[in-house]
């Protein structure tokens, strides 16, 4: 009677029979669980190498979860030159305030760092992702030759022009001599062509007679000394203003000993007695 019976046909949530549903993942075994890869928790998709880095910070005390701090690593096209324009504008009022040379302006870029990107933060000093950090934001050369570029084609720049105010102020204002000229321009690290160009323009004949006009003014500083002690302080004091040793030397030998135009200051004083006074 059984036998005449029509098959049973599976309902909702039966199975056939010889077939195994998937059991769910409370139910799987410890070892597949272990073996399949972990999703991260915080459900960050990878990112491509050129993206920021994800850096886990720890939560306060008691607070058992972390939060994520951006770190750009590699920034973008766009991050770059808005770091490229904040430079820009800092060379900018560094120059309104005084003028620099194209080697101090690049080395200002050098020196320069960004200000931390809103919501990073830095990783711990002295770890490879901190240097990582630093360096991003700063300038590579090519972003500080951009910025210099730009600030030359828009004047706020000008070697020569620097080099110009230098002479006029080391030459008729300091009183110094050629080698003092070229030493004031070197220390402001003038370029090469800059400076050949301003020098160019420096009388050199009237060397002598300047150094004779500061050897006049220097006269009465070393009033009652033997002849031979002052022309020493008189050329030392001349070879520290850019004289050469032997323009220093004739000029002060001059104006002790009266010679040309001698034992006249610039201000019309008298000749200085030197050595002892005679007795009477």
């Amino acid at each position: 009677m059984t036998d005449d019976l029509a098959p049973v046909t599976p309902l909702f949530g039966a199975s056939p029979e010889g077939r195994k549903h998937a059991p769910d993942a409370a139910e799987a075994p410890a070892e597949a669980r272990s073996s399949a890869p972990e999703l991260p928790a915080s459900g960050v998709h990878a990112a491509a190498e050129s993206a920021p880095r994800l850096v886990s910070i720890p939560g306060g005390q008691g607070d058992t979860q972390a939060f994520t701090a951006v770190v750009p690593a590699g920034m973008d096209s766009e991050a770059r030159e808005r770091l490229t324009a904040e430079a820009q504008e800092t060379l900018v009022r560094a120059l309104a305030r005084s003028d620099r040379s194209t080697e101090e302006a690049r080395r200002l870029l050098r020196a320069w760092r960004g200000e931390d990107p809103k919501g990073a933060h830095a990783p711990e000093d002295g770890t490879e992702e901190a240097a990582e950090f630093e360096e991003s934001l700063r300038l590579d050369d090519d972003e500080i030759e951009q910025v210099i570029e730009r600030c030359t084609e828009l004047g706020y720049l000008d070697d020569l022009r620097l080099a110009e105010l230098l002479v006029h102020k080391a030459r008729d204002k300091k009183h110094s001599g050629i080698q003092g000229v070229e030493r004031a321009l070197r220390e402001r690290f003038i370029s090469a062509e800059a400076m050949a160009d301003a020098l160019a323009e420096v009388d050199r004949d009237d060397e002598l007679e300047r150094a004779r006009d500061l050897a006049a003014d220097r006269l009465r500083r070393v009033k009652g000394l033997e002849p031979d002690v002052a022309i020493r302080r008189i050329a030392g004091f001349l070879s520290r203003r850019g004289y050469s040793a032997g323009v220093a030397f004739n000029a002060a030998r001059d104006v002790v000993q009266g010679g040309p135009r001698a034992g006249r200051s610039s201000s019309g004083s008298a000749g200085v007695f030197f050595g002892a006074a005679p007795v009477e």
